[in-house]
């Protein structure tokens, strides 16, 4: 199936549009967004049906990103801009504790369910779309907190205590930096950006496997237990992060030592036999015994046991297409188009669930991606900035431009 190809751009360009605008938004409309408090709920079943009304930290961020991007991109629907402005001002309202964390779950009305123990994502989430709220409604008092959880997260993880080093935190970190150097010029942003960029491509980066590895010990050495493992969705996302902002510099050489490294992960982590991508691989440890696997929100349990753990995720799906749009709309390289293709086809033969007559996909299977008659979870991030990023890129191939 070629579905990345210059003849067939105009046909891709409609597909996009039409799942972002006709089918992901509206679903989220009619299920997902708290018309009348503000804010997301996210522990919604695959017909639509809410589980729960407690609202998860990660998705009111998340939530206010999206929104916010879709106005600064795509036309500036002022309804847009209201549900992001909404669920910004629930988030400031209610999620703040006295101590300077930020709950991890409260209520629909905003009593607090999860105070804050130790999740510092649901934070970088809110300072990622406080700055692009910022950018859309030219909120200096948003782009100011943004700016003073960004300082606050900055502290905390550098601070020596903190122990291991997630290459988690370095992405999110350079995601949201990235995005605040293309606008504004302030240099505590420009200090995170630098050592971000630097962990993701020189430190987390094993030569001895090719990989990048997860976790390092917080002098930047590898770790005992993680020195071979690779979270390959994670490191993939961090790669393509790393391309947008060697882009941004202008330094050719970074983008292309990146580009490489992301083809590395794909060919070593993209599963041949029955599609999608590996939550991760050990290298030379074949009877590795993974942690069970519970992904946040959803009620599932994985077990794994070998070199490879083969619980499949449509997030790290949609990572794929994104790190694969971007190399072939700069290079036009087979490779790229090729697993673009075969992301696109486990998308619409195994994650979907139209056939069985629900509107989105699994978000999470085994390896054969069977079929999971239940979820808890919806994602109001990774599928609509895949679909919002790749119909970017068609439009500026369309045009003729480069982005």
């Amino acid at each position: 199936m070629e579905v990345l190809q210059t003849d067939a751009l105009p046909a891709l360009r409609e597909r996009l549009r039409r799942e972002l605008f006709d089918i992901v938004l509206p679903f989220w409309d009619a299920h997902g967004i708290d018309h009348e408090l503000g804010g997301f709920l996210h522990c919604i079943d695959h017909n639509g049906t809410v589980l729960s009304t407690g609202k998860y930290h990660w998705f009111q961020g998340r939530g206010v990103w999206l929104y916010s991007f879709l106005y600064n991109h795509f036309g500036g629907d002022a309804r847009w801009l209201e549900i992001a402005r909404r669920t910004k001002e629930f988030m400031l309202r209610y999620f703040p504790q006295p101590d300077g964390w930020w709950a991890q779950m409260v209520s629909r009305e905003g009593a607090i369910v999860e105070p804050f123990a130790g999740d510092l994502y649901g934070m970088y989430f809110a300072a990622e779309g406080l700055q692009e709220y910022a950018w859309a409604a030219r909120d200096e008092a948003a782009l100011e907190t943004a700016r003073a959880l960004l300082r606050q997260l900055w502290a905390h993880i550098n601070r020596p205590a903190f122990g291991v080093r997630p290459q988690g935190l370095w992405m999110v970190t350079l995601l949201i930096t990235t995005q605040m150097r293309r606008r504004w010029d302030f240099p505590e942003i420009a200090e995170m950006n630098d050592a971000a960029l630097d962990a993701i491509v020189n430190r987390h980066f094993n030569p001895g496997i090719g990989l990048n590895v997860e976790e390092l010990n917080f002098d930047f050495s590898l770790t005992a237990e993680g020195a071979t493992l690779s979270a390959v969705g994670h490191s993939l996302e961090c790669l393509w992060m790393a391309m947008h902002e060697a882009l941004r510099r202008g330094d050719a050489d970074l983008w292309q030592l990146c580009a490489r490294r992301a083809r590395r992960h794909l060919d070593v982590g993209w599963d041949h036999v029955y599609g999608g991508l590996v939550t991760a691989v050990n290298v030379d440890h074949p009877c590795h015994e993974w942690p069970v696997n519970r992904p946040t929100g959803t009620g599932l349990e994985f077990r794994e046991r070998g070199e490879y753990n083969y619980t499949k995720s449509f997030w790290s799906v949609n990572e794929v297409q994104i790190a694969a749009m971007h190399v072939w709309e700069h290079t036009r390289a087979e490779w790229a188009a090729r697993y673009f293709d075969l992301a696109q086809e486990v998308t619409d033969e195994k994650f979907s669930l139209r056939g069985r007559g629900y509107p989105l996909y699994l978000l999470f299977s085994d390896r054969r991606i069977e079929f999971q008659p239940q979820t808890r979870r919806q994602d109001n991030y990774h599928l609509p900035r895949c679909l919002a990023f790749n119909l970017l890129a068609v439009d500026r191939m369309l045009a003729g431009q480069r982005g």
